[in-house]
C-alpha cells in the first residue's frame, strides 16, 4: 500500500513538473528514484504484464492528476500574479544553468561560443516568429479563436517541444512560451476537468495539434538528437545553454502586462521573492540529481571492477 502511494506521488510530481518552463520531467524521475524502474517496466510490459501494468497504471493516474492539478494552479497564478509567476519560472531556469554548464564550462573557445549564440539566436528568432504571427494568447478558453496559423504553431510547439523533453534539464513546454501559447494551453488542460458546450471544441482544438506534434516528432527528434550529440557533443551542450538562457527573456516578454495590478508594489515585492524561491528549488534539485548520478557511476564502476576480478580469477 505504501509502495503504491509513493508511486502515485512520484507520478504526481512528474506530471506537475512537466508544466513548468525550465523544469524537466525526466530530471524529476531521476530525483524521485523511479527513472530506471519506469524504463524497465515499459521495456518488459509483456514479460511481467500484471505487476508492470499495475505499476504503470498507478504512476499514470498520478501523472494525469499532476498535470490537471498543476494546470489549474498555474492558471490561477497567471491570472492573479503573472509577474511573480514569470519570475518563479525564470528562477527555475537560472537555477539549472550552472549544472547544464558544468560539463563543458572548461572547454570554451570561439567555435563553442558561436554554438552558444546560435542557440540564443534560435530562441529569439522563434519568439519573433510567434510575435509577428501573433500567437493566440487569451484570458479565457471560450474566447480563443483559432485559425490554420494557430494550429500550425501549436503543432510545431509539440514537435520541437518533444525534442526538448529528451534533453536533460530542458523543459518541453518552453516552445509554448516562445510562441505565446502557454497560457492558452494551460487553460485547455484545466478545462478538461469541466467540459461544457462553450469550451469543449476549443479545449480539443488546442490540445490536439500539440499532441500530434509530439507523436510525429518523438522518433525523428530522438534520432536527430542522438546523431547531433554523438557528432558534436560539446557544441550541442553550448547551443542548449544558449537556448535555455535566452528562454528567460522570452518568459518576461510574453507575460500579459495588460492585466490589472500586474505592475504594482505588491506584485514587484512578491516577484522579488518568487525568483530566489524558484532558483533555490531548481538548484537543490540539480545538486541532488548530480549526487545520485555520481552514486550510480560509482556503483557501475565497482560492478565493472568485480566482473574483471572474477574473470581474472577464472
Amino acid at each position: 500500500m505504501i509502495t503504491n502511494l509513493l508511486t502515485f506521488l512520484k507520478g504526481l510530481l512528474f506530471g506537475a513538473s512537466n508544466l513548468i518552463p525550465g523544469m524537466s520531467g525526466g530530471t524529476m524521475l531521476v530525483i524521485t528514484n523511479i527513472y530506471d524502474k519506469l524504463l524497465d517496466s515499459i521495456a518488459n510490459i509483456f514479460k511481467r504484464f500484471k505487476s508492470v501494468i499495475i505499476f504503470l497504471l498507478i504512476f499514470g493516474i498520478g501523472a494525469v492528476i499532476g498535470i490537471l492539478g498543476g494546470a489549474k494552479l498555474i492558471n490561477i497564478t497567471l491570472k492573479y500574479a503573472p509577474l511573480p509567476t514569470a519570475t518563479f519560472f525564470a528562477g527555475i531556469i537560472i537555477g539549472s544553468v550552472p549544472f547544464l554548464a558544468k560539463p563543458v564550462i572548461n572547454k570554451i573557445n570561439l567555435k563553442y561560443c558561436l554554438a552558444f549564440f546560435l542557440g540564443v539566436i534560435a530562441v529569439i528568432s522563434l519568439m519573433l516568429v510567434g510575435f509577428f504571427l501573433k500567437g493566440n494568447e487569451s484570458t479565457s478558453i471560450e474566447d480563443v479563436t483559432l485559425n490554420f496559423k494557430d494550429y500550425l504553431l501549436l503543432f510545431i510547439s509539440g514537435f520541437i517541444g518533444c525534442a526538448l523533453m529528451l534533453i536533460p534539464g530542458v523543459s518541453g513546454v518552453l516552445m509554448l512560451v516562445v510562441f505565446n501559447y502557454y497560457s492558452t494551453f494551460m487553460q485547455a488542460l484545466d478545462n478538461l476537468t469541466h467540459f461544457s458546450m462553450n469550451n469543449y471544441q476549443n479545449v480539443i482544438l488546442v490540445i490536439m495539434p500539440v499532441g500530434l506534434g509530439i507523436l510525429c516528432g518523438i522518433i525523428p527528434a530522438s534520432k536527430l538528437l542522438s546523431y547531433i550529440f554523438k557528432r558534436f557533443p560539446i557544441g550541442s551542450y553550448f547551443a542548449i545553454l544558449g537556448f535555455v538562457i535566452a528562454s528567460i527573456a522570452v518568459i518576461f516578454f510574453n507575460v500579459n502586462y495588460n492585466q490589472e495590478g500586474v505592475i504594482n508594489t505588491l506584485q514587484i515585492v512578491i516577484a522579488c521573492i518568487t525568483l530566489p524561491i524558484g532558483f533555490t528549488i531548481s538548484f537543490l534539485l540539480s545538486i541532488y540529481k548530480m549526487k545520485m548520478d555520481k552514486k550510480k557511476d560509482i556503483v557501475k564502476e565497482n560492478d565493472e571492477k568485480e566482473v574483471v576480478e572474477n574473470s581474472e580469477n577464472l
